[in-house]
C-alpha cells in the first residue's frame, strides 16, 4: 500500500537566524507536531512555509501553521 506524503517547504525564524525546513509526512499537523517537539518556538516566529499535496497543489501555509499551534 502507497501512503500518499504531504511536503512541508520554507523557512521560519529562530535566534540564529532563518532556518531552513524541507520535511515530508502524511500530514501538514503530524509534520508541525514533529518539529514542535523539537523547537517549542515552531510556528511563534516569521515564517513562510508552502505545502505540496500529492497532487502536486501547493500551498502557503503559514497562516495555517500559527492557527495549528495556537490551538494545540
Amino acid at each position: 500500500m502507497m501512503t500518499h506524503k504531504v511536503i512541508l517547504d520554507g523557512w521560519y525564524e529562530t535566534e540564529g537566524g532563518l532556518l531552513p525546513i524541507y520535511e515530508e509526512g502524511t500530514s501538514l499537523n503530524e509534520i508541525v507536531y514533529r518539529l514542535q517537539k523539537d523547537d517549542e518556538d515552531f510556528g511563534h516566529t516569521d515564517m513562510e512555509f508552502e505545502l505540496e499535496l500529492p497532487s502536486g497543489e501547493i500551498k502557503d501555509v503559514a497562516n495555517l501553521i500559527s492557527r495549528i499551534v495556537t490551538n494545540a
